[in-house]
């Protein structure tokens, strides 16, 4: 049957195809980043910005949508970069493919057509798994793209326990007995220390909003210049929502007599659980309240039949140090005109003499630093 080709480009047309999106996401099995909702409160927070355009190629077979590629173009240091959409808020980037069609052809007739139309100087695809659909695509020759040199690292941990008691005696003694000590160390500082996951819908905001206060200090002394800081925060917000309102995000907290001194944001479906977002209150970090806190959610995963709580991307010790598995996250780039191509050429330039000057690090030393458990 012959494929139909379609450019989404408002969120007018958007919406009108959320049905439809949304049973292809439920066929293809993909993850929350290509959940329609996802993809729509992005492009709502981003509508009004001029330097951010949707372009979300569709594929049809008669009525029934078959692949979409979910894709923008953002003016990224005046270049017209395409990227996935909602790519900083997207830990896992991939088309969303029927799996019982010839999706591959379809998504070579998305990429050609998105490219024709033109309007890109670089294209900076981010956040590829080693098994997304979209791989063999961006990493065949003809695509004139490149993987780049920096590879993103999502740990997590393979559950091979029959519950989370047997997950936790599996930690070294030193693991257990800090986990122990730890929350003795939040009772002495401010009082019973729980952990517990916020079910009722009344309570889930007011612990959003105590998440997102610990995550803004936290940033505020250590990351002044974040964006997070400033027009993202409300669409960090939007989109952390967005997962509580379809029912797939969570919260889970710490609290020491009654006020939460840690909290994470975290996915549960499909067998898993992604911790998406994770602060803790400084004034208890003799205790490692963060580290507490993933402890105790896998348990709980565990107890549940859950497979894997995936940390998702980021480098923080504490990933290492609990993390019994991890996926490798590429990037594709390629420049689409002379100003992209040039773009490329300074940036490799640019690789090439800050590798030069940089300095011998002792190995030893650096596995003595052990970073903030800031999350995202």
């Amino acid at each position: 049957m012959a494929i139909t080709l379609e450019c989404v480009t408002s969120r007018d047309r958007l919406a009108e195809i959320a049905a439809s999106w949304q049973a292809l996401w439920l066929r293809s099995g993909s993850d929350i980043f290509q959940h329609h909702r996802w993809i729509d409160t992005w492009a709502e927070q981003t509508a009004d910005r001029r330097d951010t355009r949707l372009r979300v190629m569709l594929a049809w077979q008669s009525e029934q949508l078959v692949a979409i590629l979910p894709c923008a173009i953002r003016r990224v240091r005046g270049l017209r970069t395409l990227q996935w959409a909602a790519q900083d808020f997207s830990d896992y980037c991939d088309a969303i493919v029927d799996p019982d069609t010839d999706w591959r052809t379809a998504l070579d007739a998305l990429w050609t057509q998105l490219l024709r139309r033109g309007e890109i100087d670089l294209v900076q695809l981010r956040q590829v798994r080693p098994d997304a659909r979209v791989r063999r695509l961006l990493a065949r020759e003809s695509s004139a793209l490149r993987v780049e040199d920096r590879h993103e690292q999502c740990l997590r941990i393979d559950c091979s326990w029959p519950n989370g008691e047997a997950y936790f005696r599996s930690l070294n003694k030193k693991g257990r007995n800090n986990h122990t000590r730890g929350k003795r160390i939040i009772e002495e500082i401010g009082g019973t220390a729980v952990f517990r996951r916020i079910e009722a819908a009344e309570d889930q905001c007011p612990a959003l909003d105590r998440l997102l206060e610990l995550k803004r200090g936290w940033m505020q002394k250590h990351d002044p210049n974040s964006p997070l800081l400033g027009r993202d925060a409300a669409l960090l917000r939007a989109m952390m929502e967005t997962s509580l309102a379809i029912g797939m995000g969570t919260i889970f907290v710490i609290e020491s007599g009654g006020v939460i001194v840690a909290a994470s944001l975290n996915f549960l479906y499909d067998a898993k659980m992604q911790a998406y977002h994770t602060s803790y209150d400084p004034a208890f970090d003799r205790a490692s309240p963060g580290t507490i806190l993933i402890v105790e959610y896998s348990k709980w995963a565990f107890d549940r039949g859950l497979r894997h709580v995936d940390f998702l991307r980021g480098d923080e010790t504490f990933k290492f140090r609990l993390g019994n598995a991890e996926t490798l996250l590429d990037g594709f780039s390629g420049g689409r005109s002379v100003v992209g191509h040039a773009a490329l050429l300074v940036r490799d330039w640019r690789e090439r003499v800050r590798r030069s000057r940089r300095p011998a690090v002792d190995e030893q030393t650096l596995s003595g630093v052990e970073p903030s458990l800031d999350g995202r």
